[in-house]
């Protein structure tokens, strides 16, 4: 695949499951997969006003926009993916929020909504090559109003071999408490691979430093699952300063 994910992307094809189900296996799959939701919730509540605007990329069936929604009843949200079927399944997940959530089918690099902040949960690791990663980082730097805030959960995996096969083990070790064998988490990540590439913390650093985000730092980790978050330049009259993420 090369460029971002189009509308023909299918998450129960590459997850081969049924879509209902996606919220219950992802469990099974990440380790700590609700505190990396909270995470982002957090960093989120921290940086946009009450009544703010969020771009969920990639949201899937949902989840992280749910957790958003309720942690923070004044946000709007724009729901942007490109496969219709998971869009179906959010309106349907999402439709007691229907007054504050406007839903989007399109490609990760087509212009988005302005935002205080742009969020993402396991959708970017479709992209395969670094160079269009950058890209959507621009598209999503593009998007954020100033003092703006672009979160993303995912994997990263390291570069150094001996690093990146301990990384493995932790998520061979979370599936194992799942009832996934080794066998089999093996298998998966073998599937997942025709489809994911999992670049190293320190490379999505730089493709968002590439992008125009000046500080972006990874926020949490916890075996392969991560959070990386970056704030957009405020500007100050015609001064530009980069601020860093609330604390």
């Amino acid at each position: 695949m090369s460029g971002a994910p189009s509308a023909s992307h299918s998450v129960s094809h590459h997850l081969r499951l049924d879509v209902a189900d996606y919220d219950r296996i992802i469990r099974t799959f990440i380790p700590a997969y609700d505190t990396m939701l909270a995470t982002i919730a957090f960093w989120v509540g921290q940086a946009v006003p009450d009544t703010g605007g969020v771009v969920d990329l990639g949201g899937g069936t949902g989840g992280l926009a749910e957790s958003l929604l309720n942690r923070l009843p004044q946000i709007r949200l724009e729901f942007v993916d490109g496969d219709p079927e998971m869009l179906r399944i959010a309106e349907t997940r999402l439709w007691r929020f229907r007054d504050r959530v406007q839903f989007h089918q399109q490609r990760f690099e087509e212009p988005l909504p302005p935002a205080a902040a742009v969020v993402a949960s396991f959708a970017l690791h479709h992209i395969l090559e670094l160079d269009q990663k950058r890209h959507v980082y621009a598209n999503v730097f593009s998007a954020l109003e100033p003092g703006g805030v672009f979160l993303n959960g995912d994997v990263t995996m390291s570069q150094d071999s001996w690093v990146r096969e301990r990384e493995y083990g932790l998520w061979r070790a979370h599936m194992a408490t799942q009832g996934i064998g080794e066998e089999k988490a093996r298998e998966h990540f073998a599937a997942w691979a025709a489809e994911d590439r999992y670049f190293s913390a320190d490379e999505e650093l730089g493709a968002l430093r590439q992008a125009g985000f000046l500080h972006p730092e990874c926020l949490w980790k916890d075996g392969p699952a991560t959070v990386i978050g970056a704030v957009r330049t405020m500007v100050q009259g015609s001064v530009s300063t980069e601020t860093s993420l609330p604390l």
